[in-house]
């Protein structure tokens, strides 16, 4: 009969069992990444949110020792949990894995239940959000990872006839160069575009009048206004609670659509079947699932949804885009489909953009990558220039080139941005898709560098000591 796991009692005694799970999963720990040189990184990961973390740790795993991680961000504010997330709990179901990297001790649930017991599990509905901060901090202090923070990627080019990257950061201390073999863009949802408030909105505003979503927001200037928010997911939602909760008079979500979206196949597809397989599927068929997804839309969770309706001041109104905005010089009036609104300050909640060209980190390789308009022509009915732009990874999250052989160096960077969501599946960037999506990410390090020295590797093979009996002596009696 096996014998159950015994439940760590505290952090320290989890942390023990994490150092002996790693011993006992350690095979094969030979080196093996020929080192190009010192100052040369093997892999350069930008982003230390929960991917860039996991892929570190996993690529330390496969004895890739030569990484380097970078932030924009300062330490602990990294990603959006602490920042711009404005929700109670994570939108994703409790139990799920991934930055754990198989590792029972490493899983979100053996550091919740050493710090509050089985019982503290089960009374929990979903992660909290800044619970799943501190988990990642932790992670990042017992794996003893390389962060590098207050370093923001400004450029990548090739050199050295495109085996190197140089890297090109912003920090305090004024500009840094670093050079590496491979460089995984682990920068989250926002990591590819970023996101913007229109500009005809804009400019029919007076500063402060319209903010976005995504940026930081102090809820104390939301006291006693008329709050208007566009969009129709989670996040627009989020940011009504908040308006609300700081004492706002109304928050309005405005929706263009005739309804608000109820269905959400999203969580449908999470299973071992779609997480794992959604790169398998022919290009049609992944278009086809974009855009049946782009059309529905996607609902808030019904626990926030819940806590939306409750709140004294909530209004929704359907069938209300944003066709005009002006400012009368003491409030803000919005019109659409024959209606009208009247705010006193406006929220864009409408998600971010995938469009590479805005990020300057991307100017030299955006030119060079296919995209899916390079490779595939969608059905005229369901033809989206949008998504025609964003890039056709491989199965790892490997970009590839526009013109074969015209930059083979795009194949040493890997994206697992909110840009790899056609190539690699909707939730491929999020933790519901990292227990897949991160084995291949760190397979496709692992390759580029394996046929980077193959020519060595067989020169070693040939020549190299590879004995193992020790020198002899054959026995007389042995011996022919």
């Amino acid at each position: 009969m096996t014998t159950p796991p015994v439940l760590a009692t505290s952090l320290a005694e989890l942390e023990r069992q994490l150092a002996r799970q790693m011993e006992l999963l350690a095979y094969p720990a030979a080196p093996w990444v020929a080192s190009k040189g010192a100052d040369i990184l093997d892999c350069a990961i930008i982003g230390s949110g929960m991917y860039g973390l996991a892929t570190a740790a996993a690529l330390r795993r496969e004895q890739v020792t030569r990484i380097g991680i970078f932030d924009a961000a300062p330490v602990g504010r990294e990603g959006p949990w602490v920042t711009f997330g404005r929700m109670a709990m994570l939108r994703t179901p409790k139990d799920l894995t991934g930055p754990d990297g198989g590792l029972p001790a490493a899983s979100f649930r053996a550091w919740w239940e050493a710090q509050h017991g089985a019982e503290g599990w089960e009374a929990m509905y979903r992660v909290p959000r800044t619970a799943w901060m501190d988990y990642l901090n932790w992670l990042r202090r017992v794996m003893d990872l390389p962060v590098r923070n207050h370093h923001r990627l400004v450029a990548m080019e090739p050199v050295e006839g495109g085996t190197l990257l140089a890297l090109r950061f912003e920090t305090p201390d004024g500009p840094l160069l670093c050079h590496a073999r491979s460089v995984v863009m682990a920068t989250g949802s926002g990591g590819s575009g970023g996101h913007v408030i229109p500009p005809e909105i804009a400019g029919a505003l007076p500063e402060g009048r319209v903010l976005h979503a995504n940026d930081m927001l102090d809820p104390a200037g939301f006291a006693g206004e008329r709050v208007g928010v566009l969009g129709a997911g989670a996040t627009a939602f989020d940011v009504a609670i908040t308006a609300l909760q700081a004492g706002a008079a109304t928050a309005t979500i405005c929706i263009r659509r005739p309804e608000v979206p109820r269905d959400n196949p999203r969580r449908w597809m999470e299973s071992a079947g779609f997480l794992a397989h959604y790169v398998d599927l022919p290009d049609a068929v992944k278009w086809a699932y974009a855009m049946r997804l782009r059309r529905i839309g996607q609902p808030p969770p019904q626990p926030t949804f819940d806590t939306a309706i409750a709140l004294p001041g909530f209004r929704i109104a359907t069938g209300m885009p944003w066709d005009s905005v002006r400012w009368t010089g003491s409030e803000i009036v919005v019109e659409g489909n024959g209606r009208r609104q009247v705010f006193d300050r406006l929220v864009i909640a409408t998600g971010f953009l995938s469009d590479m060209s805005l990020c300057p980190e991307y100017a030299a390789l955006v030119p060079e990558i296919a995209v899916w308009g390079d490779r595939f022509t969608p059905p005229a009915d369901a033809a989206e220039p949008r998504m025609l732009r964003q890039p056709y990874l491989d199965r790892l999250g490997g970009f590839q080139e526009k013109v074969a052989g015209a930059a083979p160096w795009v194949t040493r960077v890997f994206s697992i941005t909110g840009a790899a969501s056609l190539s690699l599946g909707p939730v491929a960037a999020s933790v519901s898709g990292m227990k897949y999506a991160l084995p291949r990410l760190v397979e496709g390090v692992k390759r580029r560098l394996f046929l980077d020295q193959q020519d060595s590797d067989w020169a070693h093979f040939l020549h190299g000591d590879h004995a193992e009996l020790a020198p002899f002596d054959l026995p007389e009696t042995v011996a022919a």
